[in-house]
């Protein structure tokens, strides 16, 4: 595996057009790995990259990552962090169907963390895939099992959480086939059921809802996206948030469904205390479509919302960090290209002051990014870009070291 590490200022072609533009922030210096140059060992052969999981598989205090495609086999890869750069190992050999969103979570309670992906509109399975650890091999794919193989098809995002204050994880997750929200417990003995129970928390009639923007012609009238879990009501409870809406737990597998905008219900999710006190805020983007990126914010008993962004195009990597280490939440934000924007695609941070109000820097322009990440990739405490497109000249990866100082915290979304 190269582990030459090549440097962003370093000259490009025309036909690559991603180019990086500085941030102004102290300290920040960005080394670009990719790919096209060798730097990466190539992902999967197709190219329709639809999902991206990073996590520490291997226990070694380091991030590592995950790709899926879903037209070819291998279907699912892991990228190890080594002391050179990533080594590519096959978890699965075979083509699966996978849509967008995935999960982790020590599903079988060994002490290493499992994996979790789901089908996309041809396929009614959602699969987890046991670690290996520590017995990893480039070319033995890893066991798979089912959670889900019957119902509906589609399962756009899932999330792990404790949601019914029970001590336990659950397994969260859209079923758009179905138009409903799943609960799913972790079993028992997990590794001898057939499927994991599932309830039911929430259904959506399929109705036309005037919503912000415009979509592509395969959006369902009334489909929902979008997961993230966060307390939204200080009761000390974490909450389900999605879908433009939030989700209260009340007992059993009943929950409270609380909107916080009906017309965005087909969006990206992110969650938490932008502004000190209060409610956490949330922040909205459609992850297909041309629509704003919207900050919502509870006062005097209502969402309020500002527009932050007027028109993204195809915003489909969002997540909450504190890229400056001054202890604000801020937003990390990125386009995909699919040929919808009239200018070039871009990916953003907007550095918050803690009162709601932002600062918007371009970092990237040109470069199609689709799930996405701004995370610590090299273990060096501050944050990195995973840089995956869809079908933009796919397969390909991307990634910017931040060669800055300072402790920085990714935080999750989606």
């Amino acid at each position: 595996m190269a582990g030459i590490l090549m440097h962003c200022t370093e000259s490009k072609s025309e036909d690559d057009q991603e180019q990086i533009k500085p941030v102004e922030i102290p300290d920040v210096s960005w080394e670009h790995v990719s790919t096209t140059t060798g730097d990466l060992d190539e992902p999967n052969s197709g190219n329709q990259q639809t999902a991206t999981l990073v996590c520490d598989i291997d226990m070694d205090g380091v991030n590592d990552f995950f790709i899926t495609e879903r037209t070819k086999g291998p279907s699912v890869l892991l990228y190890r962090r080594t002391d050179e750069g990533w080594d590519r190992y096959i978890v699965e050999d075979t083509p699966l169907t996978i849509e967008a969103g995935s999960a982790f979570h020590d599903i079988d309670g060994d002490g290493d963390l499992d994996i979790v992906f789901g089908g996309d509109g041809r396929s009614n399975e959602i699969w987890w895939w046991e670690n290996p650890y520590p017995d990893f091999d480039p070319t033995t794919p890893w066991k798979r099992r089912n959670i889900k193989k019957s119902g509906a098809n589609k399962h756009h995002d899932q999330i792990f959480a404790d949601v019914t204050g029970n001590g336990k994880m659950e397994l969260v997750f859209w079923n758009q086939g179905d138009r409903k929200l799943f609960v799913a417990p972790v079993p028992d003995h997990v590794k001898t059921v057939d499927v994991w129970e599932i309830h039911e928390i929430y259904a959506y009639p399929e109705i036309y809802t005037p919503q912000k923007g415009r979509y592509p012609g395969w959006k369902r009238p009334n489909e929902h996206e979008g997961l993230a879990i966060e307390d939204m009501d200080g009761d000390g409870k974490m909450d389900i948030v999605g879908g433009g809406r939030w989700f209260k737990h009340i007992d059993g597998y009943n929950f409270e469904v609380h909107v916080i905008d009906e017309g965005y219900a087909f969006t990206r999710s992110v969650a938490g205390q932008f502004v000190p006190g209060g409610r956490p805020e949330v922040m909205l983007s459609a992850g297909d479509g041309a629509a704003p990126l919207v900050f919502y914010q509870w006062e005097n008993g209502e969402w309020s919302e500002k527009v932050l962004i007027d028109t993204l195009y195809d915003g489909h990597s969002i997540n909450k960090v504190d890229f400056n280490g001054d202890g604000h939440l801020d937003l990390f934000i990125a386009e995909m290209n699919l040929g919808n924007h009239p200018d070039k695609p871009k990916a953003r941070i907007l550095l918050g002051d803690g009162k709601g109000n932002f600062e918007i820097h371009e970092l990237l322009e040109g470069f199609g990014m689709h799930e996405s990440l701004m995370i610590d990739l090299d273990g060096d405490g501050d944050l990195d870009i995973l840089g995956k497109p869809y079908t933009w000249k796919a397969p390909r990866l991307d990634i910017w070291l931040n060669n800055g100082t300072g402790k920085r915290r990714s935080l999750g979304g989606g």
